[in-house]
């Protein structure tokens, strides 16, 4: 394959998507382009005609997302903030060797060129090969003046041929499984759901003594039992320096937590004191960026505590910061007087919003139509997730019902979450149409669904045929009752956040329970 040839996997890499959405896209675009050489089963497509149509469409992934190997958007935590945060822990540099063994498209890499400056020199392995050019344009852009790139190959294995002159390893675990030849287990062989570790050993084998390795990796390998042994082996060897908890709100959808683990092969008798820092109380774009900032964590008892080695060394060996650090007690006696006032509050708005509905004269009349014979004569359209907008009708895609909702200039709903009907506004009411995709008849269709190999298909679902007036009267209604729905929930949230502080009061003796039990 030429070097200005792609494969569709190659373009799902570069748009950040996965493989099925460039099929669509070959079969739903008449102008995505054509192939230019490969076999039927396996085309390969010009990548300068590639990214033309991408920016054309406004498909063109951000350059510094990173991807996975097979395609999609990475499930690693990769944004901005951990990045900077993560260079903002290594130690400065005047010289010596900068390595990211899971290089990805070089923006971890870049980023922590900027905080070192041009004196180290900079590798990354297992750069994408799609985006070779990408990650040496960032480095450069960054101050780096010594890059050396190496791409993903099953040929190569640079991991053998650097060795152990790594000065700093930085890097976000993909999940793929690491290329390896030869390299041995310290720690322990690490089992097939636990390849985050199988990285970790990856950057300690390249470090020099006294070296930093600075990692992010999934909360899993915390706790998970099957990687209890390697954990423990870190320990002992006094290699892990630092297990940092952070924000769960951080990570990608799906992914779970993260934690950054800092590491060292030591260059003589460790510490055998292992820095437990919690900064999971904290918002996702407020994690510290530079030297001071973290400075202050580490000095703070509030987030840090060192504990020993051997008070970890037990039959879980769980490394969970929270566990270790006792947060300083607050007052919260005003906190709660307020969220009951908010509660109360909300009670009467509540009852107030409670829409009146006058006797109706049976089922509306109307001839019953699909969907999909809505969207045939022109009154509705599906459109593609990612051009939702205000007005138009989401319906969800999970089993049991059409809960169909109107999106809002608010954008409370996620609309890659289910099909997207946009109405026109001079045949079909959008409020009317999520209503009764509602209805009783459409959510036992959706039911009858669930235990068979019929697929729930909202082209199937039928709403009686009205006049737009007629719609819009129902349609209203339906709104109204939405907005009520809403309060509820309003009020539902207050009293779980009365609930909770009441709590934190009770069990923390700013309060105490009233002697008569009420």
């Amino acid at each position: 394959m030429a070097n200005n040839e792609v494969t569709a996997a190659d373009i799902a890499r570069i748009a950040g998507v996965g493989r099925a959405a460039v099929s669509n896209w070959r079969r739903r675009h008449p102008d995505f382009p054509a192939p230019v050489g490969g076999p039927s089963n396996s085309p390969t497509f010009s990548l300068s005609e590639v990214e033309a149509w991408l920016q054309a469409n406004g498909r063109a992934a951000d350059e510094n997302a990173p991807t996975r190997p097979g395609g999609g958007r990475s499930s690693r935590p990769g944004d901005g903030g951990l990045a900077r945060s993560m260079a903002a822990l290594l130690p400065a540099l005047s010289g010596g060797t900068v390595l990211d063994p899971a290089g990805g498209d070089g923006s971890l890499l870049a980023v922590a060129a900027e905080r070192l400056g041009p004196g180290p020199r900079y590798v990354g392995l297992n750069i994408d090969q799609v985006r070779i050019e990408i990650a040496r344009a960032l480095l450069t852009e960054a101050g780096a003046s010594k890059i050396e790139t190496y791409v993903e190959s099953p040929d190569a294995d640079p991991v053998a041929a650097l060795g152990r002159e790594a000065d700093v390893v930085i890097a976000i675990v993909p999940p793929s499984e690491p290329r390896v030849d030869g390299l041995t287990w310290e720690y322990g062989q690490p089992s097939r759901n636990d390849q985050p570790l199988a990285w970790v050993q990856v950057c300690l084998s390249h470090l020099k003594p006294g070296g930093t390795a600075v990692v992010a990796v999934p909360f899993a390998m915390a706790v998970r039992a099957s990687a209890r042994r390697i954990r423990a082996e870190l320990l002992r060897a006094g290699a892990l320096t630092h297990v940092i908890g952070l924000p769960e709100k951080l990570a990608a959808a799906g992914a779970g937590p993260w934690q950054i683990w800092m590491l060292t092969r030591p260059a003589g008798r460790p510490t055998y004191l292992l820095g437990m820092v919690d900064l999971t109380d904290r918002a996702p774009d407020d994690l510290p960026d530079d030297e001071q900032a973290w400075a202050a964590v580490f000095a703070d008892a509030a987030h840090t505590r060192d504990v020993p080695s051997i008070e970890l060394l037990d039959e879980d060996v769980f490394l969970v910061p929270a566990a270790h650090i006792v947060a300083e007690l607050r007052d919260v006696t005003s906190d709660y007087a307020a969220s009951r006032d908010r509660y109360a509050a909300s009670v009467r708005r509540l009852a107030k919003a409670a829409p009146t509905l006058p006797a109706g004269g049976g089922r509306p009349t109307g001839e019953l139509v699909t969907v999909g014979d809505l969207a045939r004569s022109g009154a509705l359209a599906f459109v593609d997730r990612d051009a939702a907008r205000p007005g138009d009708v989401l319906v969800p895609t999970h089993p049991g019902g059409f809960e169909a909702v109107v999106l809002d200039d608010a954008g409370t709903h996620d609309a890659k979450l289910g099909s997207v009907l946009r109405c026109a506004p001079e045949a079909l009411d959008a409020h009317f149409l999520a209503c009764f995709l509602r209805s009783e008849t459409n959510r036992r269709q959706a039911a009858g669904t669930m235990g068979g190999t019929f697929r729930l298909d909202v082209r199937r679902a039928r709403v009686p045929r009205m006049t737009l007036s007629q719609q819009r009267d129902y349609g209203e209604a339906f709104r109204r009752l939405m907005e009520f729905a809403g309060r509820a929930d309003g009020v539902a949230a207050a009293a779980a956040d009365a609930t909770r502080t009441a709590i934190y009061g009770l069990t923390g003796g700013i309060f105490a329970p009233n002697e008569d039990g009420k």
